[in-house]
């Protein structure tokens, strides 16, 4: 199968302090530039080869890329606008999902699977552009992404086929104490994760999915030194969590993101 990567994750904010808390998370500089309409500003935060990426409309566009991120905004509130997955061969990758039903959307010289074929998440399928000199890399990296679905073996094989790589099947996650089972996608040292309830179980995961839908449950950023990291956040004004065995930032401080801080947990 083709080599993928999980490049970037970018999320929608309209607090002012996202910017400050994202880079107590990250660690480094920001690099900052306007869309090419000039309706949304994108702050980048550069975790070695990856990137998280803030993203801000400005003067309450009603068109353009800020437009569309309000409308997002509007629906959903801020948190994860989308998460991008770049395939090595795009134009392989697009026919073979359009040949399978998959619904994508092309604009401005990028490619993605629509929200509605992939569990609530736009998926970018291109390379993001390079738009200058890059800062001062943070000091956490970019691990994965989490993602809650319904049907976990549907799931499974969409993600598969939208990502070009081997789904390994967990079956129960080692941490939910048998609330709900996953399925990882190892792309060098990042991956995707899908996590569903188990029937019958009652969990947070399975409030959350019956209240909210499918869509991100968590974004994963370890820190290279926690007590450094657990500082920098928390003198940034944002809340942090201990579920064990991880260190979260709450996510009504992180623009709608749960934020895990600590390491995955290995699983057989």
């Amino acid at each position: 199968m083709e080599k993928s990567r999980l490049d970037h994750v970018v999320i929608a904010v309209n607090d002012p302090r996202a910017g400050s808390i994202y880079q107590a998370i990250c660690g480094g500089e920001p690099a900052t530039h306007a869309s090419s309409d000039g309706t949304a500003r994108y702050t980048r935060f550069y975790l070695d080869a990856a990137v998280v990426e803030l993203a801000e409309p400005l003067d309450n566009p009603a068109a353009g890329q800020g437009g569309e991120i309000a409308r997002r905004m509007g629906r959903a509130g801020p948190g994860v606008h989308l998460v991008c997955v770049a395939v090595a061969d795009v134009a392989e990758r697009t026919e073979a999902l359009e040949a399978e039903g998959v619904q994508l959307v092309r604009q401005d010289g990028h490619v993605y699977v629509h929200p509605r074929s992939a569990n609530g998440v736009l998926v970018q399928l291109t390379p993001r552009r390079e738009l200058g000199p890059r800062p001062k890399s943070g000091d956490a990296r970019l691990d994965h992404v989490a993602i809650r679905v319904r049907d976990l073996d549907a799931a499974s094989g969409r993600w598969e086929r939208i990502t070009g790589v081997a789904a390994h099947r967990m079956g129960v996650h080692p941490i939910s104490g048998g609330a709900f089972a996953a399925t990882r996608f190892e792309m060098g040292s990042r991956m995707i994760e899908l996590v569903s309830p188990v029937p019958g179980r009652p969990s947070p995961l399975a409030d959350r999915l019956a209240s909210h839908g499918e869509g991100v449950v968590a974004v994963a950023l370890p820190a290279n030194d926690i007590e450094v990291t657990l500082e920098r956040v928390r003198a940034a004004g944002a809340r942090v969590l201990r579920l064990e065995p991880h260190w979260m930032v709450h996510p009504k401080d992180a623009s709608g993101v749960l934020i895990q801080l600590t390491p995955r947990v290995r699983h057989p």
